[in-house]
């Protein structure tokens, strides 16, 4: 582990979240869309742009909750097997009908009196002419239906269909009271959370039909570099590359990436070609007219941000009159990633937010999720994710993986992966996560074998990222905070 001082104008990556947030809030100030109506089924994955508040009660009436007999409870207090109460049914309930009043207490022969009721139905209305509630379901199977023989005094002209019960029922047995769900008023989503699909039953439950949505982030994205062979338009030829040559020899990854990730965050990306020739004047004229009409919230470019001689992002972002926030964070991968907001000029003169990510996979990659990804929480008004401790374990190579000639089966020393740089860096490492010990409940996590900014075989088996905190070493057994590569956590993690 290297400790030495980092040589380095680097903003601390704490310092640039915080960059982050004070950007968003100005965004999100001069924002002109504020919230949109998208059907209740479209919601899922949005976030709630104002608190959504139940404009109903449910269930709107008492109703049962199991198949059975609706009573008055204070009935029941004596019933045993040596005392049974009989019941005269006064009828049936099925969900949808409109229910009766409820009868007196007791007949005119002195025989408690019930309705056969359906789970769902509604049960008998309260009547002042005789001050009585049926509040209690008694379950079917908890009864016996006998004949009129059986019931003594009792009149058939009343009715000739009786049950018998042989236990007390308890008041509210089996029934829904009014209201014991969801009450009117009740806040059902909070503004800022993300909608859920199981968000959708309570919604739905009340009559929501149409929710109040923050609007999609709009992104435009360039992937850049005479090296890259892409199947879309060519900003400076205007042509279409598809085939490998001796110039073009690397597909791009990252603008696939983005816009994959984008799209999975909740964002509403647009690839907006390649920049393929790497000159400054290309860059300007492609920025110039995604700011003329307010089309994009967030614009993201990939490659040449370092601050070398083939970096020209900053220098065209300054003569567009860009404000940069931070260029250069004290984070590996992602080093020369680069923050900046822009004046649009289009009808609404709003703000225009800026990213210049590295180009190689691995770091396009980590910035989006350690920069981009809060930032796209900040202006929405979300929670940052909940971090998952893990605790760190060495991975144990074998003499396959260093040196393939070599005997297979030797085990060579444990280790970490690569280098995880100076301690005045935060890191960020991918890696797996599983669950182990009983139940689950240790959360484990490995570095991926290699962590080369370029190499992308690594994530087809990672499920993480393992943030490595500025100024702390890490050691085998130590517990690490983790984020998932995606949008949601796999199994393994639960």
């Amino acid at each position: 582990m290297h400790t030495k001082h980092l040589d380095t104008m680097a903003m601390q990556y704490q310092a640039a979240l915080q960059e982050l947030q004070n950007a968003a809030y100005e965004m999100s100030k001069r924002r002109t869309r504020t919230e949109e109506l998208v059907r209740l089924e479209d919601s899922v994955g949005r976030t709630a742009a104002k608190d959504i508040l139940s404009p109903e009660s449910t269930p709107a009436f008492d109703t049962a909750a199991a198949d059975g007999f609706a009573i008055i409870s204070s009935t029941t207090i004596n019933a045993s097997p040596s005392n049974p109460i009989y019941f005269r049914v006064m009828g049936t309930i099925m969900p949808g009908d409109k229910p009766p009043p409820t009868p007196p207490c007791r007949g005119a022969d002195g025989v408690p009196q019930c309705y056969e009721i359906m789970v769902g139905a509604r049960f008998p209305d309260k009547t002042t002419e005789y001050n009585t509630t049926m509040d209690a379901c008694v379950w079917v199977a908890d009864v016996r239906e006998v004949s009129v023989a059986e019931v003594t005094k009792a009149d058939p002209q009343l009715g000739n269909r009786f049950i018998v019960l042989n236990k007390p029922v308890t008041q509210d047995a089996n029934r829904r009271r009014a209201g014991a769900d969801i009450g009117k008023g009740d806040r059902l989503i909070r503004k800022g959370r993300k909608i859920r699909s199981s968000h959708v039953l309570p919604l739905a439950s009340v009559g929501i039909k149409e929710v109040a949505v923050e609007p999609l982030l709009r992104v435009g994205v360039w992937s850049s570099g005479k090296e890259i062979v892409r199947t879309d338009v060519n900003w400076a030829e205007g042509t279409i590359s598809t085939r490998k040559t001796e110039s073009r020899y690397t597909y791009d990854a990252d603008g696939p990436y983005l816009m994959a990730a984008l799209k999975e965050w909740g964002a509403e990306p647009q690839f907006l070609g390649l920049l393929a020739d790497d000159e400054p004047e290309t860059l300007e004229r492609a920025l110039r007219e995604a700011i003329a009409e307010d089309r994009y919230d967030i614009l993201v470019t990939t490659g040449a941000a370092t601050p070398g001689r083939s970096g020209f992002v900053r220098p065209t972002i300054e003569k567009l009159g860009g404000d940069v926030h931070f260029h250069g964070v004290a984070m590996r991968p992602g080093a020369t990633a680069m923050f900046a907001t822009l004046e649009s000029s289009g009808p609404d003169y709003g703000l225009v937010s800026f990213f210049g990510l590295p180009g190689d996979p691995c770091a396009t990659a980590a910035c989006f999720r350690f920069l981009i990804v809060p930032y796209l929480q900040f202006v929405r008004g979300e929670k940052p994710d909940e971090l998952l401790l893990a605790t760190l374990e060495l991975r144990v190579s074998t003499r396959q993986e260093s040196e393939p000639n070599k005997d297979a089966g030797a085990p060579v020393e444990a280790s970490m992966g690569n280098d995880c740089g100076p301690l005045c860096l935060d890191v960020f490492r991918h890696g797996r996560v599983t669950a182990s010990g009983e139940g689950g409940r240790r959360k484990v996590v490995r570095m991926s074998k290699d962590q080369g900014p370029g190499k992308t075989y690594p994530f087809i088996d990672a499920n993480c990222w393992i943030h490595l905190p500025h100024g702390q070493e890490i050691v085998a057994g130590a517990t690490v905070p983790c984020l998932s590569l995606s949008a949601s956590r796999e199994e393994e993690w639960q």
